[in-house]
């Protein structure tokens, strides 16, 4: 890697463009605030971003003057302002949702071999939407334009937890009559695990011999988009479970950054 004027430039497969490493640098700064995600005090973003406090204060200086960012008159601490602002919502405008989970979905096939599918909230419940086999592939009655239990699906149970209880509450109750013949569930139970967990399962409940875990995708409001689920047939055995459960949960979360969404806990 050679740096003439602080240009980088990088060669060779799989190495980065070359590109302006100070522009780089800058941006680096700016996202250490975005990831801090409050007002900040220069120390801290310097700290956030691994440079110097004299060489942050120097960048930082730039994007107020560039109207990116904004620094209290009585605080001094740094925040967002209007080009920040005006920046991300294009960018969040010229974002496909569904494009950027069938990336995540079909790299998730590629890790785990499972089968996965993508489901939203429809007026008749959640709904799949998009099916990407495994292989080796799961043979169920489940296909695009399908609609899941709320309580006995894995999927289900992730719109259960996050979505809006008034959104779910004619069709949960349906379900509740039509399930009592089981047993009764403890909905409060239920909601509280999958949200603290952040992923939901389920064993042979959707359909015989399937096995599902599902996880949320959010907004930059932290609200649920959408559900990727992972399911299995009896073909794959269950020592992988715990690896496509944590590979789906790192796929969620990473679209739900790409989206510009917000994470629980602030990962």
């Amino acid at each position: 890697m050679a740096e003439r004027s602080g240009v980088v430039e990088r060669s060779g497969v799989g190495e980065r463009r070359k590109g302006i490493q100070s522009v780089e640098i800058g941006l680096g700064v700016l996202d250490a605030l975005v990831r801090l995600g409050r007002p900040a005090a220069l120390s801290d973003v310097a700290r956030a971003a691994g440079q110097s406090t004299s060489q942050t204060h120097r960048y930082l200086a730039s994007f107020v003057n560039a109207g990116y960012l904004r620094q209290d008159a009585a605080t001094a601490l740094y925040d967002l302002h209007t080009g920040a602002l005006r920046l991300g919502l294009a960018a969040m405008g010229r974002l496909d949702v569904f494009e950027q989970a069938g990336q995540g979905a079909e790299a998730l096939v590629a890790a785990t071999g499972r089968t996965v599918l993508i489901a939203v909230w429809a007026d008749s419940g959640p709904t799949i939407i998009r099916w990407y086999p495994g292989s080796p592939p799961v043979y169920t009655t489940l296909a695009i334009g399908s609609h899941l239990s709320l309580t006995q699906s894995a999927t289900g149970r992730i719109f259960l937890a996050f979505l809006n209880e008034s959104f779910v509450s004619d069709l949960l109750q349906r379900e509740l009559v039509a399930e009592r013949s089981d047993g009764p569930v403890d909905i409060d139970a239920l909601r509280q695990q999958v949200r603290r967990d952040l992923v939901a399962w389920v064993d042979g409940t959707t359909a015989p011999g399937l096995r599902a875990f599902a996880a949320p995708v959010f907004n930059l409001q932290g609200q649920l988009v959408l559900a990727l689920s992972v399911i299995a047939s009896q073909n794959f055995g269950t020592s992988g479970d715990d690896a496509a459960r944590a590979q789906l949960i790192d796929t969620a979360r990473a679209i739900t950054h790409r989206l510009g969404g917000r994470w629980p806990g602030g990962d």
